[in-house]
């Protein structure tokens, strides 16, 4: 468990003062060390009291649970939206009151700005009051833009905690929840689900707070502009109004048409990372299946139907982001062209209060308007979903009596003995990392930390399911006796076995069938009635001279009487025998890297990869220029209006002379270069954007592509070495950013950044004084900008990696699930869950406070650069004509939101490309070696199946112990091998080498052919394996038998057939096309056990590989298994990896590992015949009867194999070996 963290660093934000508060100086000590240092973990600054995951979630769950009691009692359905309300409305409410401010400012700016412009149009340098006026309008329209300056960013961050708050308190309601589903509710979800709960759909809270005060915001400003519009110019205004009302359903429609596109992604994203979750959790399967392209073509179609649909809601967004470009200009345009033929004359102050008016109130109506109908229609979706998630049925919670503590702990000493000898092979004893779900650990180390985490618990009634099969036969007994007999001996214990020699211990004995009672009594009881246990456990309709008549004790009845189980000689000794060499184990030695924050700046060849990835130079060029065209379009246009409005100006003063008559320009050639301008701005502003939108999405495709095929290409210890989170993340919220967040960005930052470029050329092409005050005001911002990314791009590193702990913990949590319920540590994961929380808080409160920060800090600028602009016309008004000042002015004002907009911008687009390098990072890993070389070996190949293992050493990664030392041993065709030794002796490495999972040193040839000069997959395809944990997945069962469609149906019924699995798929109501649960959960241990055999069946290969594939099933399927290997594969060279002894006595020969080494290599029984070997002692633990009785079996098989013709008791050959006393009780053993 790691620590909850307590020396944090307090929350400066909770003494600041008011003006520290408004200008965030509270932060200025963390710019100061990220200026020096990289930020750590440890620099960030503790949660706030009222932002603790754990107060949130719980405040924002007892709305729910009463909106719960509430529904039930009315018989409706619970609204999640109602709880959320109920819990929010009060502190949301008063944010309202800065919106209202705000958006007044905005609307007043424009008066003073026409005032000013007003000036200049009746310019008399004579009269000093007039100019007095000027002045104090100039100073009140800086003051409203202060004001907006500071009023926005505060408002932002309190809008954005309150989304954060509320992102928080889901995510701990979703956890709760996750924790306490039934079975029932777990079939009805998956862990790519919950986890995209998490990911995706609680960040919408995020976004959604901080729109919601425009909905009705912006209606009330619409209003109050059009009368100040109708007071300016008149009727002409509702044509503006018009087309901005028209603008409106149009952009809704599209945010509808977005949303209903935004779903479906969903869902196939939703399935594409569920897929790769088992890609990647089943890595090693599929490697040695040789299955990557099949995954690799399944990932492929769903990225394919899951990008189509996002490249259409991509050009969705583009045609939205471009009519918000150009909303702006067709609206004054229509407004102007309207105003003009109705007959009036053109003049600077009302053209620029229009425009300054309209540019107002076209961002709340066109942007942050439908913004939050967007976002608030993706929040109720999101709601749902998390609504139906919190709904699903829940396990009972029973009321517990609080444990009492001060018990004392069971005697723990004599417990730890047998874990002793592998906590001395780990390298760091008890404080080793073990991987994500244990990965570092063999199957049997696995099974004892569980057995040990349940003793530690010291509970009343303990339930063992089957903690001894995954064992050797030594470690088996010992934990038996010592464990279960001596520590747990006061306690009532329930356990699950398949190893009969144990029954004797029990004081109660309980036989199922099919899940029924077939029998229940006590030891005795049994004998007396002379029941044969393995019978029971066998299928009923076999042949009835096995049940042995009561009374004729046979072989099996016999070792139960006598196989001394409390054999007093304790095993501890022999352990140490077999510890020669302690530090060589078997496990490899993976240290959990932390995640690579890369540091710095983010390089030009990110980007430069980034679009290359997308498309040609050519085509990167072509859309340079167009974004050049589009602005200057867009500059052009607003000239030309005050060109307009100057000519028209000069006309009327010349005229004035001479009789006031007002003449008129000529309206064909102004109104048609300015529609033609307008018209120009707009199809430009659309063809970039759909441009880059096809470009950026297109990149995002290829990387995607990329990184997945480097992914499958990396070597298994890749996937030991990063937690499967951690490369899931790449594939969920990396390319989840490439795909949505990051073309948007990149294209608005475009847009922005021209446009300030648009203004400050015209403000300086009207005053080039004002180039004098730009240059420190830029090396002001450039220098802000620096200082300001040191610590942001830290800080947004450090958002990432607190992240990741969030997603692990979830997923680990629903994998362990049953364990979490068992040990009733619901309580210490939530706990944990919400640290990993806090933790994220802690980087997200600062990631929102420092962009802040910073925000306010640009405003500045900007309101310096419009008070010179402002000013800086008074001092030079003689120069100036009313057109130049209005455009020169009301482009500053635009500046304002825009400048800091477009700098933000740029930082998340280098946030982003983040995540493109992240990707790219992925897309060159180290590769295993090719697939296919150009020498293939003949397709026949190995017809013999002859292995020979050279001076084979075999390590992990290159700085790792060896695993295998100096293995030399010829495997002769279709011999059967059995290969044992204690837990970390080599055996599973012994394969791994085999399967070039690692390339072994040394050489390994198979029929003539050294495996390392073919072909992963030439290799891995002729070799068979049943692995240890029978892997499913998720997909039709066709798809899990023959995944490349290569078998007719009926030779997959056949095989079905041959595993007994026939019925039970033909039972499915769509027989082998029915879709499995996620990673095959609906079938049991044992059926999935079978699927494996099946695919061996299938394969036909020369070579099958067994890897204790019988360690966790019944001996009824175990029997099965064993004989239909027997069967089908005695043709075949088959290495059996076994546990018990039993399994592997009638083999060809018998391989003894330790520590990596081959101790011994000969036939089983001349192996017995020498009192020093490993073999023979291993034999002797396991109790006189038992050995009594596989020493005799070995006899048999040998004496049948090399001297066929003294064989001639044959029924008696078959009765030993169906009738021995068997470790975990294998009746038909041979192999």
């Amino acid at each position: 468990m790691l620590p909850v963290y307590q020396e944090v660093k307090p929350n400066p934000l909770q003494g600041a003062n008011l003006c520290s508060r408004v200008f965030f100086w509270w932060l200025n000590p963390l710019f100061k060390i990220g200026h020096k240092r990289r930020l750590e973990e440890d620099d960030m600054y503790s949660v706030l009291p009222e932002d603790r995951s754990q107060h949130l979630g719980e405040e924002l769950q007892g709305f729910w649970d009463k909106e719960v009691l509430r529904a039930e009692n009315d018989a409706q359905k619970p609204s999640l939206t109602r709880a959320i309300i109920k819990c929010y409305w009060k502190s949301y409410l008063v944010l309202g009151i800065f919106t209202l401010i705000e958006e007044s400012a905005k609307v007043i700016q424009p008066i003073f700005l026409g005032k000013i412009i007003n000036y200049f149009e009746n310019y008399d340098p004579m009269d000093s009051v007039a100019l007095n006026t000027a002045y104090a309008y100039a100073t009140v329209l800086t003051v409203c833009t202060l004001i907006l300056a500071i009023l926005h960013h505060l408002y932002f961050y309190h809008v954005q905690c309150a989304g954060m708050r509320l992102r928080i308190a889901m995510c701990h309601m979703i956890y709760r929840k996750a924790l306490r589903l039934s079975n029932m509710a777990m079939g009805k979800t998956t862990t790519g689900q919950i986890v995209n709960l998490l990911s995706n759909d609680v960040n919408k809270f995020d976004q959604v707070t901080v729109f919601l005060h425009f909905l009705w915001a912006g209606p009330l400003q619409a209003i109050a502009v059009t009368a100040l519009l109708w007071m300016e110019i008149g009727i002409s205004c509702l044509a503006g109004m018009a087309v901005l009302i028209i603008l409106l359903p149009l952009q809704s429609c599209f945010g509808k048409l977005f949303s209903s596109l935004r779903s479906k992604t969903a869902t196939f994203t939703d399935a594409r990372i569920r897929t790769m979750n088992e890609v990647i959790t089943g890595i090693r399967i599929i490697k040695m299946y040789a299955w990557e392209k099949s995954f690799s073509d399944l990932v492929t179609n769903l990225r394919k139907k899951e990008i189509s649909k996002i490249l259409r809601s991509s050009y969705l967004r583009g045609m939205n982001l471009a009519s918000f470009f150009s909303a702006s200009k067709i609206i004054v345009f229509v407004t102007f062209t309207t105003y003009v033929l109705l007959g009036n004359v053109i003049t600077a102050s009302r053209v620029f209060v229009a425009v300054t008016l309209y540019g107002a109130v076209r961002l709340t109506v066109t942007l942050f308007f439908p913004a939050a109908i967007e976002k608030v229609s993706e929040a109720i979706i999101s709601i749902r979903r998390i609504q139906n998630f919190l709904l699903l049925d829940e396990i009972l919670q029973r009321n517990r009596q609080p444990p009492s503590d001060g018990k004392k702990m069971v005697h723990v000493q004599d417990f730890t003995a047998f874990w002793d000898k592998d906590l001395q092979l780990l390298e760091d004893g008890d404080l080793t990392v073990i991987g994500d779900r244990g990965t570092t650990l063999s199957g049997g180390q696995k099974a004892r930390v569980n057995l040990a985490r349940a003793v530690y618990q010291d509970a009343d009634i303990y339930l063992l399911d089957d903690p001894l099969s995954a064992v050797d036969a030594e470690v088996s007994r010992h934990l038996f006796e010592l464990c279960i007999c001596q520590t747990l001996h006061e306690k009532i214990t329930i356990l699950v076995t398949h190893q009969l020699q144990y029954l004797k211990a029990a004081s109660q004995i309980l036989i199922l069938k099919d899940g029924k009672m077939v029998q229940k009594g006590t030891y005795t009881e049994f004998l007396k009635s002379g029941i044969d246990f393995g019978s029971l456990l066998k299928k009923d309709n076999e042949e009835s001279e096995q049940l042995p008549v009561p009374g004729t004790p046979t072989l099996r009845n016999r070792t139960f009487s006598e196989s001394s189980v409390w054999s007093q000689q304790s095993s501890r000794p022999s352990l140490k025998d077999g510890a020669v060499e302690t530090q060589d184990t078997e496990n490899v030695p993976v240290t959990l890297s932390d995640e690579n924050r890369s540091e710095g700046k983010v390089g030009f060849q990110a980007y430069k990869n980034y679009f290359r990835a997308g498309a040609h130079w050519i085509v990167i060029i072509f859309l340079i220029l167009l974004n050049t065209a589009a602005q200057v379009a867009y500059v052009l246009q607003d000239w030309w209006l005050s060109y307009w409005a100057n000519q028209q100006s000069t006309l009327n003063v010349t005229v004035n002379g001479g009789g006031n008559v007002t003449k008129k320009l000529d309206l064909n050639w102004y109104l048609g270069i300015y529609s033609g301008l307008t018209v120009a701005t707009v199809l430009f502003g659309i063809a970039r954007s759909l441009l880059v939108f096809y470009v950026l999405v297109n990149s995002s495709q290829t990387l995607h592509n990329k990184m997945f095929e480097s992914i499958l290409k990396a070597p298994v210890l890749f996937f030991d070495r990063n937690p499967i989170g951690r490369i899931l993340n790449r594939f969920s919220k990396d390319i989840g950013h490439l795909d949505d967040l990051l073309p948007l960005t990149v294209l608005d930052f475009i847009q922005t950044l021209l446009q300030v470029v648009g203004v400050v050329s015209v403000a300086v092409a009207v005053i080039p004084w004002i180039a004098i005050p730009l240059v420190p005001l830029g090396i002001v911002f450039i220098f802000l900008r620096r200082y300001f990314l040191e610590t942001s791009r830290d800080v947004k590193r450090l958002e990432s990696t607190t992240r990741s702990p969030v997603f692990s913990h979830l997923s680990s949590s629903l994998q362990g699930l049953w364990t979490i319920r068992a040990y009733k540590a619901e309580g210490r994961c939530q706990e944990l869950f919400d640290a990993h929380q806090d933790l994220h808080s802690e980087a997200w409160f600062l990631f929102l406070t420092t962009s802040r920060w910073f925000a306010v800090r640009l405003d500045a600028i900007c309101a310096m650069f419009v008070i010179v602009v402002a000013f800086g016309s008074l001092i030079l008004a003689k120069t100036l004509d009313a057109g130049q000042v209005g455009l020169a002015l009301s482009y500053a004002l635009t500046l304002m939101g825009m400048f800091q907009w477009c700098v933000r911008q740029s930082a998340e687009v280098e946030n982003m490309m983040i995540s493109v390098e992240r990707v790219i990072e992925y897309t060159d890993l180290e590769k295993e070696a090719p697939w296919e070389y150009q020498k293939r070996p003949p397709p026949t190949w190995p017809h013999e199946g002859v292995i020979i293992f050279d001076n084979v050493n075999f390590m992990y990664s290159l700085d790792g112990p060896l695993v295998l030392k100096h293995l030399t041993a010829l495997i002769k065709s279709r011999e059967k091998v059995g290969i044992v030794g204690r837990t970390g002796a080599g055996k599973s490495s012994l394969i791994s080498a085999l399967f070039r999972l690692s390339e072994p040193e040394g050489k390994i040839w198979i029929d003539k052919i050294l495996t390392t000069e073919i072909g992963l997959h030439d290799l891995r395809k002729k070799m068979s394996i049943i692995p240890q944990e029978p892997v499913l997945f998720t997909g039709t069962m066709r798809k899990n038998l023959d995944p490349f469609n290569e078998h007719t149906d009926e030779e997959l019924w056949n095989a079905l057939q041959e595993v007994q699995l026939k019925e039970t798929i033909e039972d499915l109501p769509g027989k082998m096309d029915t879709e499995l649960a996620e990673s095959g959960s609906n079938f049991s241990v044992g059926q999935r056990q079978l699927v494996c055999l099946a695919r061996a069946i299938l394969r036909k290969n020369q070579i099958l590989i067994i890897d204790e594939a019988t360690a966790n099933v019944d001996p009824r399927t175990d029997e099965l298994i064993q004989k239909k290997i027997r069967e089908k594969f005695a043709h075949c060279t088959v290495l059996t990896i076994a546990h018990r002894l039993n399994t592997i006595i009638d083999s060809d020969r018998i391989m003894v590992l330790d520590s990596g080494r081959l101790k011994e290599y000969d036939e089983p029984y001349v192996l017995l015949q020498n009192k020093e070997s490993l073999f023979y002692k291993m034999v002797q633990q396991l109790g006189k009867a038992e050995a009594a009785a596989l020493t005799e079996t070995a006899k048999q098989v040998y004496f049948k194999r090399n001297y066929p013709h003294i064989g001639h008791t044959d029924h008696m050959v078959t009765n030993t070996s169906n009738g021995q006393p068997s470790t975990l009780t294998i009746f038909e053993t041979a192999l």
